[in-house]
């Protein structure tokens, strides 16, 4: 009986204080890691998120539904099985230039797209060139008849 320790004795509290010590200093590597993971990771996010707010209300892509062209979406027209999209009438030139070259090794088929963006019409949505429906839209001079 005289080779177990005392509750009180130095060595069962030394053992006791480095046990008790070790995860507390652990505890405190893994929150200093993780706050400093968090600032190093969050740091770009709020760089992007800063340019991102920016650019939008610098520029617009239109004014009006004349600003906005139908493209075709890829390398092929909706003439040759492909789908189209609405960009900016001042981007044209660029896009048919830069599209010829990405696709000047592709193959198109010989049958007209069934692609809905093939029916559809460019138009100005707050400053976006989309693409909607011809019928979607009601004329601005038309009016319920059943009043």
């Amino acid at each position: 009986m005289s080779r177990l320790p005392k509750a009180g004795s130095k060595s069962g509290s030394k053992s006791g204080s480095k046990s008790g010590s070790k995860p507390t200093s652990s505890l405190k590597l893994f929150v200093v890691m993780a706050a400093l993971g968090a600032v190093s990771f969050g740091v770009p996010f709020l760089a992007q998120a800063k340019k991102g707010k920016k650019a939008p209300a610098s520029t617009a892509d239109c004014k009006t539904d004349k600003d906005c062209v139908a493209v075709p979406d890829d390398c092929c027209p909706c003439s040759q099985g492909g789908k189209q999209h609405a960009i900016p009438k001042k981007d044209k030139d660029s896009y048919e230039k830069d599209r010829k070259k990405r696709c000047a090794d592709a193959a198109c088929t010989e049958s007209m797209s069934t692609d809905p963006s093939c029916s559809q019409k460019p138009f100005c949505a707050a400053g976006i060139c989309e693409l909607t429906d011809d019928t979607s839209a009601p004329p601005a001079d038309s009016a319920p008849s059943n009043l």
